[in-house]
């Protein structure tokens, strides 16, 4: 990365920004961690229907030991590589940490959030597990009945003391949408513990907070910034699985209401979902201090929603907090905080949220294609380093030099920096370019979908060669909640024209269950794209 020369002309400063020093810690290992200080207070508390199971520490690293011994027992040679297909569960956390207390990498690998066939789950998982090349499996006695090409284990044995391991990574998340050549972004004990430490401090979390989340553990959000912050913060979180919130989404705020949390966390599509089914009747959401929004483009159109519809409940405005992170950071980039609200960026007519500041240990600079850094204001490319940033994609070379720049992560987002504030404003590869305007594909859909019933996330704006015109087409694709749904497109062309003076060529209506979604949610618009959606016959207008 390249840094320009301090500018004499009374131009704006550079886009660049450098948050304190991460916070350190006695412990150099997850597993260490784990077993550090007073081990018997309650930890994860796990809701699954009407029963609830407490867990301390101390009871999940007994528990990691288990699993610990029936990997060795599977594996007699030794484990490098843990793979770990399960639910949120007692069994996710203890098979996770036994892969710590042997010295091995944890592979989190993606539970589907209603069951069904594993052999169904294989097929999809295929590419990610020819990737990873597993030593051993933890799964359930369900899937343990097909050959995952590694030995599975399905339970713990009796608790295995094991010697101090040597520190390796702590774990190998592959990244959201990449399941044709899928990329394992290999993550080491100092960034997992560094980008935990970060976020807690930011948000100043300690023993004191009580979180509620219901983000697969698989999920780096999950992962790191539940479970992994609630560790080295030392405070409960009470757990659920994703299905429970998406089948009836007011269990996440009862949750919250009743334990009188302090931090809860979700993407924007689970806090719309809120906003258009959740009736405020009987919660008290007055203890929620940091509630945030992360993980895909937020609409300040969902944040203004929830905080006018939930303000009856108790809701404060200053706690609904906008995030910014990415898999190959081990998490948090940026974050908004309470004490500081920061105002939106306009771009375009669009409201940008603001994501605060970065996080501590992190630097983060707005670059252009060449790696020249741009000025404050302008919008690139946001490129980030410090010592959570991963160590390499597992066994993928070319990967890791196209994002890798030096010791700079290249995001593949754009931003925005200002006033020492982060904004992100799109992804790089998604833009539609229309007679020479560059427009954001969030922009477009978030039109469509004030117009439409639609599923949440349920519409994606992508372009298409269009070689009679020697150029793109923008086709909208919007996955219907009910059948009878779909309007006269000509409406939807009409307002996308009036809103955002873009011209859409199709607009295409398809049933609900069929737009391709990453696990955490989020479109996958290449997939899109590349026409991975229900056959022609299936369509329900175009």
């Amino acid at each position: 990365m390249h840094h320009r020369s301090t500018d004499q002309d009374g131009n704006p400063p550079e886009a660049w920004l450098r948050g304190p020093d991460c916070p350190t810690g006695a412990a150099s290992s997850l597993w260490d961690e784990l077993r550090s200080g007073d081990t018997s207070a309650p930890w994860l508390i796990f809701h699954v229907g009407a029963v609830r199971t407490s867990f301390s520490r101390g009871e999940i690293a007994e528990r990691a030991l288990g699993w610990a011994a029936a990997f060795q027992a599977a594996v007699p040679a030794g484990v490098k590589r843990v793979g770990v297909l399960l639910p949120n569960s007692p069994e996710f956390v203890g098979a996770f940490f036994a892969a710590q207390a042997l010295g091995a990498v944890a592979v989190p690998l993606p539970w589907p959030v209603v069951d069904g066939a594993p052999e169904r789950l294989i097929e999809a998982l295929r590419p990610v597990l020819q990737r990873a090349k597993l030593d051993v499996l933890a799964t359930t006695p369900g899937c343990a009945t097909i050959d995952w090409g590694a030995p599975t284990v399905t339970a713990p044995l009796a608790p295995l003391s094991v010697p101090n391991p040597a520190l390796a990574a702590a774990f190998m998340q592959f990244t959201s949408g990449s399941t044709g050549d899928p990329r394992g972004a290999v993550i080491s004990q100092r960034a997992a513990l560094g980008s935990s430490r970060a976020m807690a401090s930011a948000l100043q979390l300690g023993p004191a907070d009580v979180g509620v989340s219901w983000l697969p553990f698989f999920h780096d959000m999950g992962l790191v910034g539940v479970l992994l912050t609630s560790l080295v913060a030392r405070f409960p979180v009470h757990v659920l699985r994703p299905g429970d919130f998406l089948m009836r989404p007011r269990k996440w705020l009862d949750l919250v209401s009743s334990e009188r949390a302090t931090l809860t966390v979700g993407p924007n599509f689970a806090w719309e979902l809120l906003v258009r089914r959740v009736n405020p009747e009987g919660l008290d959401l007055s203890s929620l201090r940091c509630a945030l929004n992360g993980s895909e483009p937020i609409h300040r159109t969902t944040l203004d929603g929830f905080i006018a519809k939930f303000a009856a409940a108790g809701f404060k405005p200053n706690a609904m907090l906008c995030v910014y992170g990415l898999a190959e950071a081990t998490l948090g980039v940026a974050f908004s905080v309470p004490e500081a609200p920061r105002p939106d960026l306009e771009i375009e007519g669009r409201a940008v949220p603001a994501n605060g500041g970065v996080l501590p240990g992190i630097e983060l600079c707005v670059a252009d294609a060449d790696g020249q850094v741009k000025r404050e204001g302008e919008e690139g490319e946001l490129c980030v380093r410090g010592p959570t940033v991963m160590d390499h994609y597992f066994e993928h070379a070319d990967a890791t030099a196209a994002t890798m720049r030096g010791d700079w992560l290249r995001t593949g987002d754009l931003g925005v920096v200002k006033n020492g504030t982060v904004y992100v404003t799109g992804r790089e590869k998604e833009l539609v370019i229309q007679s020479g305007r560059k427009f954001h594909p969030y922009d477009i859909e978030r039109v469509v979908a004030g117009m439409v019933e639609t599923t949440p996330n349920g519409v994606a704006a992508v372009s298409r060669p269009d070689a009679a015109q020697g150029s793109e087409g923008l086709v909208v694709v919007v996955e219907l909640r009910r059948v009878s749904g779909a309007i006269d497109p000509m409406l939807i062309k009409g307002e996308l024209l009036k809103v955002l003076g873009v011209r859409a060529d199709v607009i295409e209506f398809v049933p609900a269950g069929t737009m391709p979604r990453t696990t955490s949610g989020k479109v996958k618009r290449k997939a899109v794209a590349a026409g991975l959606l229900a056959a022609p016959a299936n369509k329900v207008a175009s």
